[in-house]
């Protein structure tokens, strides 16, 4: 049986698309487990830097996207969301598959629900039910939940790339999930964006519509060589740390993942390419996140934490692993 994880953070731009590229790639090819990732941003990030462009056109000229799944939901006929996965030879991740089967991984182990930018109309959808009286499906918070349960035998873990901002589609991933974790940049308002969510899961899990748990903050884009990221990791590691709970581990800024995590549209290349990020192929997940150097972790402060099991230097591939297994231990995931 899956279990549901949403990442979600109510402030943008705190690397929710990275990390759940980086969380699913692990998974699947370091860890064998059969992963779903399902992106819910009307941005679609994470679809633009998992598929190539050639199979985001297949998929929406085939009604295959989470747009279409929700417009099933809206017409009061739920479809299961498996009718919407994009699987390969359509090619989800830029990691060799091929390579991982010769190795005698499974072929299969990363499948995804892609997003575009028509899913920023399905509110005026729902809004233009509401001022023109018309019933709303019955259970349409449910849909997802709903959706999923066709999916729930098929995988080890379901990973939602929850949008921004308070929404329709922020209740019903929290809704369907049976955790949530929520990168933060170690910022005030990246804070309250958590807040925010762990406030509209409480209310959600009060009425009876959720039972979803948060499982802590994963501190991402860190510049620890900054003293407003310095001062505030210091509080959320000891002043907040029930409150926000805090993986050991947290993610440095760092070129290479940014790189790995943006993309620009480039009609030339997307024409048989990534739409962004790194276009070529790699072997392996430590293939696509090493770097040739080693990082110096800060010598003072809560950051300087995890010298006690990696040293003052640390490779960046390697505390992803850490990081994954840290991520794998709190949702109950055997590895």
């Amino acid at each position: 049986m899956a279990i549901v994880v949403s990442i979600i953070n109510l402030k943008g731009g705190v690397g929710k698309s990275t990390l759940s590229m980086i969380l699913a790639e692990y998974l699947a090819f370091r860890n064998l487990k059969k992963v779903l990732l399902v992106d819910m941003d009307a941005q679609a990030n994470l679809s633009y830097i998992m598929v190539p462009q050639r199979a985001i056109a297949s998929q929406i000229a085939n009604h295959r996207t989470i747009y279409d799944f929700f417009e099933s939901a809206l017409s009061g006929q739920t479809r299961p969301l498996t009718d919407f996965v994009t699987t390969p030879p359509l090619v989800v991740s830029n990691i060799n598959q091929q390579f991982q089967s010769e190795l005698g991984r499974s072929r299969q182990t990363l499948h995804m629900v892609i997003s575009t930018p028509t899913v920023a109309q399905l509110d005026n959808e729902v809004l233009d039910l509401w001022e023109a009286g018309k019933p709303m499906p019955r259970g349409l918070r449910f849909s997802l939940r709903q959706g999923l349960a066709s999916a729930l035998e098929q995988y080890d873990v379901v990973l939602i790339d929850c949008p921004p901002g308070l929404s329709f589609f922020s209740s019903t991933a929290l809704i369907a999930s049976d955790f949530f974790v929520s990168p933060i940049i170690p910022e005030p308002l990246s804070l309250e964006g958590v807040r925010l969510v762990q406030d509209a899961a409480r209310e959600l899990n009060r009425k009876g519509n959720g039972r979803v748990e948060f499982k802590g903050v994963i501190l991402n884009i860190v510049k620890s060589y900054r003293n407003t990221h310095k001062e505030w990791s210091d509080r959320i590691y000891t002043q907040r740390r029930v409150e926000l709970s805090p993986f050991a581990y947290w993610i440095p800024d760092n070129e290479r993942l940014r790189a790995l995590g943006e993309f620009e549209i480039d009609e030339d290349r997307i024409k048989t390419g990534w739409a962004g990020g790194v276009d070529k192929k790699f072997y392996t997940v430590q293939s696509k996140y090493s770097v040739s150097w080693r990082l110096t972790n800060p010598a003072l402060g809560a950051l300087s934490q995890v010298q006690n099991t990696e040293g003052v230097e640390y490779r960046i591939d390697e505390r992803i692993e850490r990081l994954v297994d840290e991520f794998a231990g709190r949702i109950g995931l055997q590895l």
